[in-house]
């Protein structure tokens, strides 16, 4: 379930023809807040990284298995929603600078998943 929801989300947010993270006012205040002396290229990236967060909890289980599979998953799909960004959202901008985020926040919890669970076998 929860699963769903994300991914509903995401697509909601992700490939809406309007830029939906230009009303995160709240959330840029935020940021600015607890870190004064960020930018809004920094906060940004760490929004981008937060928002993947989630994916890389699913993609997590894989890891055991197939490693190299959650490292293309989890680069392919925020390259995959750049790309139809571009291509067919025209209010939208594409950055490789948001694939890079996006890969890393999947990836950093997918590991931290990965290795909560090891250490928890233990």
């Amino acid at each position: 379930m929860f699963a769903a929801l994300y991914v509903a989300g995401l697509a909601v947010i992700l490939l809406s023809p309007d830029h939906l993270d230009q009303h995160a006012d709240l959330l840029f205040r935020l940021a600015f807040r607890l870190f004064p002396s960020a930018n809004g290229r920094e906060v940004d990236f760490a929004l981008n990284v937060l928002v993947f967060l989630p994916f890389g909890v699913l993609l997590a289980p894989l890891l055991r298995r197939r490693p190299w599979t959650v490292l293309v998953i989890a680069w392919a799909v925020p390259t995959l929603i750049e790309a139809a960004q571009g291509l067919f959202l025209p209010g939208r901008v594409s950055s490789v600078y948001d694939v890079v985020a996006n890969t890393a926040g999947s990836l950093t919890a997918a590991l931290f998943v990965a290795g909560m669970r090891c250490r928890l076998a233990r």
